[in-house]
């Protein structure tokens, strides 16, 4: 059976490190319309915001977008409304991409969607991650990954896994 995916954005303005951050503007377009359109070619993109500004931006550039709680503690709740306004079916794969993504790279996204629809086992997410320097991985503003034996991600932290204060040349990161 093939399953139906869909990308959702979950995008806020009040970001604690940077308000209204998914409004500047990158290359003439707010943000977060930037980063939905680099995405649009590969499926169905939807913002999920607690903003009627982006609501209106999104419409203004003909992007699908749903309000949503401004309660959320994280994306992926907000996220999970967003599925239950539209009543996705349990099988629908949601692909999360960040509304601070601009310059996403689509082949990555669809590298996602290729490697869950070759996938045989069942899941709940998949994240994508890269091998990252000791260095950035000093960055709060890049969250680190701790993955199991088989791959899957068991634990997300902005702070480094294992956190060495000083840089291990042989330490390895994922971020």
């Amino acid at each position: 059976k093939r399953f139906q995916t869909m990308i959702i954005i979950p995008a806020r303005l009040k970001s604690s490190r940077f308000e209204n951050k998914i409004l500047v503007d990158i290359l003439g377009l707010p943000m977060v319309i930037k980063t939905a359109k680099q995405v649009s070619q590969l499926d169905d993109v939807l913002i999920a915001t607690d903003s009627e500004d982006v609501i209106s931006l999104a419409k203004e550039h003909g992007i699908k977008a749903v309000m949503t709680s401004d309660a959320h503690q994280s994306g992926t709740d907000r996220i999970n409304e967003a599925a239950n306004i539209l009543d996705l079916p349990e099988d629908e794969v949601i692909v999360n991409v960040q509304a601070d993504e601009p310059f996403i790279e689509p082949e990555v996204v669809k590298a996602v969607i290729d490697q869950v629809a070759n996938r045989k086992e069942e899941f709940n997410m998949v994240s994508c991650y890269k091998k990252i320097s000791s260095e950035l991985a000093d960055d709060p503003n890049h969250v680190k990954v701790l993955l199991n034996s088989l791959g899957d991600a068991i634990y997300f932290s902005r702070s480094k896994i294992p956190y060495h204060r000083d840089h291990y040349a042989s330490a390895s990161y994922n971020g």
